[in-house]
């Protein structure tokens, strides 16, 4: 079980350094949680997937100070135990709890704006990031990526990065830059997050977008795990995220139905 040696030598060294038991018992929890994590996926303490770490423990920690602090005593277990240097960004600054929805008209204003930006990398990356939902961070590491295909849809398929190509101001915008089918972009992550939020104000955080696509495969009509497979979020939020649009489409019925009243 977890009960191992490791696990007791870390809380000896928390208690030896000091921290309130509540902050041992946070972390250790953590830590439980992080090895629920490695046998989901058949991963190991030195390789797993970050991404995917943070999307199963959003499950749990609803607001993005709680899944901070399960991620820093995840990060001082893995360095007191075997020496790795784990560092994972959680660009989340609203809670997990709430989704909200943008609406197609801003969307589309916020896509207006975007490509009256000179610069060519960044216009596509800012469609990528309103669109598809990705990070800066993810899109400086794509670098370099060919458009698939998945019968006849169009789709980024690289490593932990997948999106289905459902809007067609993306696919037009990316045709206009691609050479025989691959597309090269040059970003700076940080500036491109600066102008990100010059365009959206602070009404919206990157995470909202990226539940925004996902969301837009639900109406899509796609099941549960090809949205969990192509927009990065955790199976029960895209549960949550279905729950919406059941809801939102219930509502839509009654207000039909009930229009003579």
């Amino acid at each position: 079980m977890l009960g191992n040696n490791r696990l007791g030598n870390f809380k000896k060294y928390l208690e030896k350094e000091g921290y309130s038991q509540n902050s041992i018992t946070t972390y250790m929890r953590a830590v439980e949680k992080f090895y629920l994590f490695l046998k989901f996926y058949g991963f190991d303490e030195k390789k797993f997937d970050e991404d995917k770490l943070v999307s199963f423990l959003s499950s749990t920690y609803k607001t993005s100070g709680s899944l901070k602090t399960a991620l820093s005593g995840i990060r001082k277990y893995l360095s007191f135990a075997f020496g790795i240097k784990f560092s994972v960004s959680v660009d989340v600054e609203d809670d997990f709890k709430d989704f909200l929805l943008i609406e197609d008209d801003k969307l589309r204003e916020f896509y207006e704006r975007a490509v009256k930006s000179r610069k060519k990398d960044t216009k596509v990356a800012l469609v990528m990031m309103f669109y598809l939902g990705l990070k800066p961070s993810e899109i400086a590491r794509l670098g370099k990526f060919t458009i698939k295909y998945i019968d006849r849809v169009p789709a980024i398929d690289e490593g932990k990065i997948k999106r289905l190509l459902i809007d067609r101001e993306v696919v037009e915008i990316l045709k206009e830059v691609e050479n025989d089918g691959v597309v090269t972009l040059f970003v700076n992550s940080n500036s491109l997050k600066v102008t990100f939020f010059k365009i959206t104000g602070k009404s919206f955080s990157l995470n909202d977008f990226k539940e925004n696509y996902a969301y837009r495969l639900i109406r899509k009509g796609l099941p549960v795990d090809i949205v969990v497979e192509f927009s990065g979020l955790s199976l029960d939020r895209v549960s949550y995220l279905y729950r919406f649009f059941t809801l939102k489409s219930k509502q839509d019925i009654i207000s039909e139905k009930l229009t003579d009243f």
